[in-house]
């Protein structure tokens, strides 16, 4: 079963993958993604940008993925399927990170498809996905193959062992 982390913004999921991902250990190979928005500039406007799991933070227009101005988001939906490949990329021998899966993803064709044929393979992931109302969003939470935790911001300390307890089960033999 494929871990995904369900939650709000509020909920600092991509901390929490952090805390999961150092869990794991420095040896663990990483395929997929992360996405982070990066610090505004003078007008409010702040950038996100989607990198490699593995590391590198190059900031170009191949992974500028939108803007962010008032909690509200544009998306370069192109940047979003020419970057698919990063999770099509994944092998059984490590751990595919998907941060996030949310509602800009969810209108890139390309990226959807990636996303649910990651699903349906073998290869562990570690996902963090909305806790919104949309159609495809929802396709991911309830897939077959993923459990999923729902993070709120007042159990991120006791759910954290449980998901690491799972994680680890599910990199057993991997690598």
């Amino acid at each position: 079963m494929h871990t995904l982390v369900i939650g709000s913004n509020e909920t600092n999921r991509a901390g929490f993958i952090d805390r999961l991902l150092t869990g794991c250990g420095p040896r663990l190979r990483l395929y997929g993604y992360r996405s982070v928005k990066e610090t505004a500039d003078e007008t409010g406007n702040a950038p996100i940008y989607l990198y490699p799991a593995s590391g590198g933070h190059r900031q170009t227009q191949d992974n500028l993925l939108g803007w962010c101005k008032n909690q509200h988001s544009t998306a370069n939906l192109e940047a979003f399927d020419r970057n698919a490949f990063l999770i099509e990329l994944a092998r059984p021998d490590g751990l595919l990170v998907m941060d996030e899966i949310g509602p800009m993803e969810s209108r890139a064709p390309r990226f959807r498809a990636a996303v649910l044929a990651a699903m349906e393979r073998t290869t562990p992931i570690l996902a963090s996905v909305r806790d919104i109302e949309i159609s495809f969003l929802e396709t991911v939470r309830t897939h077959p193959n993923a459990r999923c935790f729902y993070l709120t911001c007042k159990n991120g300390e006791e759910l954290f062992p449980q998901v690491l307890a799972h994680l680890r089960a599910q990199l057993d033999g991997v690598g």
